[in-house]
């Protein structure tokens, strides 16, 4: 086992009992899909070829998720159905997924909205969630709930899968893929165990993460190996500052040495993360450390500092422990919440049952559960339990917040038989990045690109993502 210390994760998500009646006064056997049907959306002067939908879904315990719903635009009938979320935690499947990464339309400067060339529904059905309730829209009415955590979170989102399918029972024969990113490490995994675990009639085909946490090699973590050896390596920090890390904190056997406890560094190992800490640079996309920043007048930084700790809380983190000024703002999103806030865009979405707050903002008293358990436990389970599940992990190569080099880690230490050796993948007859399979799941490299890939490369976002669901390329079986 890799760090027996941390088993939570699997004994934690197997909480399951207390959270299943009570209801918001809603009943799900009483909706239908026209109750959700968006029929027009402002600011949006085209003509679609696909339906949508969204609002409020009953999950119990008087909570209700949001969500939209855009049908494939190519055969919704028979289509696989793509549920996706975000990570954060805290961050909405909506504001992000669907408007800044692979949903049908963008938000532009004006805030008026046009159609996206490159959205992952132009060959499936896609689901975006906002969850944990207090996320986006999503809402709660027992104010206790609003302190979340991965438990809650994954039989929330389990009860919306089960919910969805009753209300949109025309795709419940559809096969089903789970997808999501960076803290979808948690969210993606603990789900799937819920679906594995229970019975139920969800047609559960694969599940697809991208540069996911998944145990506790990424940036402002309890172990940093990934992070300062990735900013190192493209130029961010000296070499002594590195090495002066390296040797307080042990790392020579790191990649190979599965066994060994990283996550409890020593003072003298914090102290060396915190020398080095001081040469990151104040204006840089960590996320991306190849993409441009944002750059808006000072009107707009307290804005876009919110952004941050509500939707980037380990990033806000490193900014308070190692007195880093850094400066992250996605221009893309900060369009969104002047758009979703509009009110005839929350009438038009159904929003207005609980609209109640500035979105994407969480109720005061929201809060999330620290969890550092390592989800790598659950993969082996996966294995033994439904061999037959199609499984990608994917990294944009660019990102230093969740780097590859910390994924392909814990991937090799599942101890897999390698079925296809580490080989390239080619868009446009260029190199797109590397992959490699192994008997449980396949990794997948996305060259240049950041940590919301679809965001910073759209056209190489979308083509691995066909590649995986239609099986072609390296998918091909």
């Amino acid at each position: 086992m890799m760090r027996g210390a941390v088993q939570m994760a699997v004994v934690v998500v197997a909480l399951v009992a207390v959270l299943v009646t009570a209801s918001t006064g809603r009943r799900v056997e009483d909706l239908t899909p026209a109750d959700f049907e968006i029929t027009s959306l402002p600011s949006l002067n085209a003509t679609l070829n696909f339906k949508q939908y969204s609002g409020y879904m009953p999950v119990g315990n008087d909570s209700e998720l949001f969500f939209w719903f855009v049908e494939s635009q190519r055969s919704p009938e028979t289509d696989p159905v793509v549920w996706w979320t975000n990570g954060g935690p805290g961050s909405s499947g909506i504001a992000y997924g669907f408007w800044t990464e692979h949903g049908p339309f963008r938000i532009t400067p004006d805030i008026d909205v046009e159609l996206f060339d490159y959205s992952w529904n132009r060959i499936a059905n896609v689901i975006y969630i906002e969850a944990p309730v207090g996320v986006g829209y999503s809402w709660t009415g027992n104010a206790s709930r609003y302190h979340v955590d991965d438990a809650t979170t994954s039989w929330d989102n389990y009860q919306f899968l089960l919910n969805f399918f009753k209300v949109f029972n025309q795709f419940s024969k559809n096969d089903l893929y789970i997808t999501g990113e960076s803290y979808g490490g948690h969210y993606v995994p603990t789900l799937v165990q819920r679906v594995i675990d229970n019975e139920n009639d969800l047609n559960l085909k694969g599940f697809l993460i991208g540069n996911p946490g998944i145990n506790s090699d990424w940036y402002y973590n309890i172990n940093e190996y990934a992070f300062q050896t990735y900013l190192w390596s493209h130029g961010l920090l000296p070499q002594d500052a590195y090495m002066a890390s390296f040797e307080a904190c042990d790392w020579k056997d790191f990649l190979t040495e599965c066994s060994k406890d990283f996550t409890h560094p020593s003072a003298a190992c914090q102290a060396a993360n915190t020398a080095a800490y001081k040469y990151i640079p104040s204006v840089w996309d960590p996320y991306s450390v190849l993409a441009p920043t944002c750059h808006k007048s000072a009107d707009d930084l307290a804005e876009r500092d919110a952004m941050v700790a509500a939707n980037s809380p380990f990033l806000h983190h490193l900014r308070l422990q190692y007195n880093v000024s850094t400066t992250f703002d996605a221009c893309l999103s900060t369009y969104t919440p002047k758009y979703m806030n509009r009110q005839d865009v929350v009438e038009a979405l159904h929003a207005k049952q609980h609209y109640n707050r500035q979105y994407p903002n969480h109720p005061a008293e929201w809060q999330y559960g620290s969890e550092l358990a390592d989800i790598a436990l659950l993969f082996p389970e996966f294995f033994k339990k439904r061999p037959d599940l199609r499984i990608l992990v994917v990294s944009g190569d660019a990102d230093s917040a969740v780097p590859f080099m910390g994924t392909m880690r814990w991937i090799n230490c599942l101890n897999m038989t390698v079925e296809n050796d580490w080989d390239n993948w080619f868009l446009n007859e260029d190199v797109a990045g590397s992959y490699k399979r192994w008997s449980g799941l396949d990794f997948m490299t996305i060259k240049g690109c950041g940590h919301t890939i679809n965001t910073y490369c759209p056209e190489a976002g979308y083509a691995y993502y066909q590649l995986w669901l239609e099986q072609q390329g390296p998918f091909a079986k």
